[in-house]
């Protein structure tokens, strides 16, 4: 309504975040997102979630332009979607260029990204990420370009991603505006500085459509940033209110089936929407890594928390809650380790603490110790992936095993072999970069949310008890 030169775009992770768009595999998100009629995408890493083939199918339906200039397809040498996009708004042209986060290799499924040998076939230019950004920028600006927005799935997670938002305005120079996503950051407006020492407008809309980013170019080349609750704003559109209806009764019949009821909530976020489950133990992981364990008729189950995408409500327990916790669709994996493998998977979990980390490892059948103050000794690569230990003191001790027979927990042995469950994406796909797990795990077939289903069902018999999990198990010690 205000007039011919408006465009809207997405920041990544379009296709996940709730249970609607995991049942489909993102297609009645894209469906949605036809309707409304957006302009240009770029890629989060959660648009990897359901590989490649699939990725290829949703952006085939998507009407928007996907823009992404560094994923590139390694064994055809040529990038997989277009990088940039001008747009002549009436004589002032305006270039989009989009990114995915090069880390997506491990937020999402590593495997996805290699062939059977485990080799890379695909690139996010780690090695390389801000001088391919520059190089666009430059094109851009020698096409005509007037401003460039960068359309971004990087965040500002300055002490866990080292290629960040932050730095990529650092490291380059012509970026006007950064708009951004991925650390899902409340961000009205931030003044970055570029390489040249001039200003970069950087702005973030948070997370679950909670605001709608709106960027303004007005006639005097002056740019305005502003973000409007969604909550507060009362217009809809007839025709997209069809749309999503429509799909929500399809969805329905399977989402409102009840599975039992739970006497207590199993939280994933704290009161203030913040991760529990990336960097504690919490009764909702505690429960996750027991149903593992049960079902699979595992020694030890263990689950990351970047897996677990919401809490699990009090009351009657439907399939729709139990596939909010875990809407990714991953199979659930039984491996043989050894307790010194066992050890290291531990150490390597807890090394980001106390920074988020979708790889914290929530437990069964083990309780352990550790000590953040002990600098970790794991080395990453480029990807985030584990390399190797330093050598150094280690933050995990006094690890111990649960023993049916005897009923107690005893001290690891790091020789001997343990069975261990969990999902595909950690014990196989060496997700969030376990390394040392890489097709360690084989898939019983089972989807991890079955697991869930069957362990309230036939082990819980329907009733999720607050004297069983009411609060943390205390399986995990922080000194």
């Amino acid at each position: 309504a205000a007039g011919p030169y408006v465009t809207l775009v997405s920041a990544g992770d379009f296709v996940q975040g709730g249970s609607m768009g995991a049942a489909s595999k993102g297609g009645y998100i894209v469906t949605i997102m036809n309707a409304v009629g957006y302009d240009y995408v770029t890629l989060g890493n959660h648009e990897f979630d359901y590989a490649i083939p699939r990725l290829k199918e949703i952006t085939h339906d998507l009407t928007a332009t996907v823009l992404c200039c560094n994923l590139i397809d390694l064994k055809a040498d040529k990038r997989m979607y277009k990088p940039y996009e001008i747009v002549d708004y009436g004589g002032t042209k305006v270039a989009f260029i989009g990114a995915a986060t090069p880390y997506s290799f491990n937020s999402s499924t590593p495997a996805y990204f290699q062939d059977e040998k485990g080799k890379y076939i695909y690139s996010l230019c780690a090695d390389t990420y801000y001088d391919t950004f520059q190089n666009f920028i430059n094109d851009a600006r020698n096409q005509g370009a007037d401003f460039v927005i960068a359309l971004t799935h990087l965040g500002d997670d300055v002490s866990y991603d080292p290629i960040n938002s932050q730095e990529l305005a650092r490291q380059t120079e012509g970026i006007d505006v950064i708009l951004d996503g991925h650390s899902h950051s409340f961000v009205p407006e931030r003044i970055l500085t570029n390489k040249a020492g001039k200003p970069v407008k950087y702005t973030q809309t948070g997370a679950h459509f909670d605001n709608l980013g709106v960027l303004t170019i007005h006639p005097d080349g002056s740019l305005v940033l502003e973000l409007i609750p969604t909550k507060d704003y009362p217009k809809e559109d007839a025709r997209v209110r069809a749309v999503t209806d429509s799909l929500k009764q399809l969805y329905a019949a399977t989402g409102e089936r009840k599975i039992g009821h739970s006497d207590v909530m199993l939280p994933a976020k704290d009161e203030e929407g913040d991760w529990l489950v990336r960097k504690y133990e919490t009764s909702l992981g505690d429960f996750c890594a027991d149903a593992f364990r049960a079902t699979l008729s595992a020694e030890i189950g263990i689950v990351g928390g970047g897996s677990i995408r919401n809490d699990l409500p009090a009351g009657d327990i439907r399939f729709n809650d139990i596939f909010n916790v875990f809407p990714f669709g991953n199979e659930a994996c039984l491996a043989e380790l050894t307790g010194q493998e066992i050890l290291d998977m531990l150490e390597f979990g807890v090394a980001a603490f106390p920074t988020d980390f979708g790889g914290f490892p929530h437990v069964s059948g083990i309780t352990f110790t550790f000590d953040p103050s002990i600098e970790s000794p794991v080395v990453y690569d480029e990807n985030k992936s584990f390399v190797k230990f330093d050598g150094g003191p280690r933050r995990v001790s006094d690890v111990k095993v649960f023993n049916a027979e005897t009923g107690a927990y005893e001290p690891i042995d790091p020789a001997r072999t343990y069975f261990v469950g969990g999902p595909t994406y950690l014990l196989r796909d060496a997700g969030d970069g376990y390394e040392m797990l890489k097709d360690r795990g084989k898939s019983t077939g089972a989807d991890d949310v079955e697991m869930l289903e069957v362990y309230i069902t036939n082990f819980l018999h329907g009733d999720i008890s607050a004297s069983r999990y009411g609060q943390s198990a205390g399986r995990i010690h922080q000194k």
